[in-house]
């Protein structure tokens, strides 16, 4: 058995090969929200037991920890402590302002054209409920309004982080421990979170993926403590069958036999015998894990190469490296765009998967990404910068309250 180096070449403190696969899990998931769409159905996630969610989550937990664990945790400082709590402020500010947007555009696409299902969307839930609370649960992160709904999961995550990034400084695969009891345990009993008022079930909740960010933390630990990868080739080949089940599974298999059509159909809806996204199932973690590996292990391989070899002026390195603002850019022009076609269907302006339709999804496509190119470029569109607004905000409106007061 041989061994292979975590450590990829970076620039300074970056690794651009992480960028470019983040920037890649960005498009691929601006692509997958425009849900009426044409292009959806040619995403990678189609025929994968994980998708882009997963990698994005999992980037988190490496990031994370190269950037507040002190390249090995001995320095994991009250300093950097206080880093985390201000990035999940920041989290929080910029998924209120996405949700608040997200409101506006379903109730303005509510009016143009009548929703594929109205029960959920804000014009009714705020004719039952209230205007007022409505809103307070959009804004408390009880209730979800458009697509930030990994910014919910990630400010759970930013809290749990300081506690997982000190155990990976102690060893590298300590945080795997709470982490997997907690996911073994919400995914038996079925402990994912369900939208306050819709009651829907939420896709991303903190008990079952704390599992894959936690299993990053640990990749990102082992990168910055220089450990080895084991390398072997019935490891190697395990990993490649894995892989390669999702795609044979979703087009091949399931054209041949009915009971994996029916499992394929139902597989969101168990955690051990099935591929569920809510809960996490072992298939899809370990699904995760095995592409991770690959592109570890398999280094020089033709496609995976390239990904190392990426250089900072990559376009997809650009939208990874600021990924917080590219997805939030992202999750309102796909919302957008979602809606807009929805519209158009309905008025039969045009017909679902026709060529005026295709043309007209990949134009608004095309001006969300050159939108989301600019903002991971623009030096005055930071989430920093945006989160700071609207506290200062806030606390303006306060003053004149706190000055009545003094006086």
């Amino acid at each position: 058995m041989s061994s292979s180096s975590l450590s990829p070449q970076r620039s300074h403190t970056r690794i651009h090969a992480i960028d470019a696969i983040r920037g890649f899990c960005l498009l691929n998931i601006f692509v997958n929200h425009i849900t009426v769409g044409f292009l959806n159905g040619l995403s990678p996630s189609r025929i994968m037991f994980s998708d882009s969610a997963e990698a994005f989550v999992f980037l988190a937990g490496i990031s994370c920890f190269l950037a507040y664990g002190a390249y090995g945790g001995k320095n994991f400082t009250a300093i950097n402590r206080q880093r985390i709590w201000h990035r999940a402020i920041t989290l929080l500010w910029v998924n209120s302002l996405i949700a608040l947007i997200s409101v506006a555009i379903l109730l303005i696409a509510a009016r143009i054209a009548t929703p594929a299902e109205p029960s959920l969307f804000p014009t009714e839930l705020i004719k039952e409920h209230g205007i007022v609370p409505y809103l307070w649960h959009v804004l408390t992160m009880q209730e979800t309004a458009g697509y930030s709904v990994v910014l919910r999961l990630y400010v759970a995550l930013m809290l749990a982080a300081p506690l997982y990034i000190w155990l990976a400084g102690k060893r590298f695969w300590y945080p795997l421990i709470p982490a997997g009891l907690l996911w073994l345990g919400a995914g038996h009993f079925g402990l994912a979170e369900s939208n306050s008022l819709s009651g829907v079930p939420l896709a991303l909740t903190l008990l079952p993926w704390n599992m894959v960010f936690a299993s990053g933390i640990a990749l990102g630990a082992a990168i910055a403590q220089g450990k080895a990868l084991p390398q072997s080739r019935p490891l190697t080949f395990a990993a490649a069958a894995l892989v390669l089940a999702g795609p044979v599974c979703f087009t091949v298999l399931t054209r041949l036999s009915p009971d994996i059509l029916a499992w394929v159909d139902t597989r969101n809806d168990y955690f051990w015998t099935g591929a569920s996204k809510s809960l996490q199932s072992p298939l899809r973690v370990a699904y995760m894990l095995a592409l991770a590996y690959l592109v570890i292990a398999l280094r020089k391989a033709p496609v995976i190469r390239l990904v190392y070899g990426v250089s900072p002026g990559n376009v997809l390195t650009i939208l990874g490296r600021r990924s917080l603002e590219v997805f939030s850019v992202g999750a309102v022009l796909a919302l957008v765009a979602d809606q807009v076609l929805w519209a158009l269907f309905t008025h039969d302006v045009v017909t679902s998967g026709s060529l005026g339709a295709i043309a007209i999804e990949g134009a608004m496509c095309g001006l969300a990404v050159f939108a989301m190119l600019r903002a991971a470029q623009s030096k005055r569109f930071t989430a920093d910068a945006i989160g700071s607004t609207i506290a200062r905000f806030m606390t303006n409106q306060a003053a004149p309250t706190q000055t009545a007061a003094k006086i």
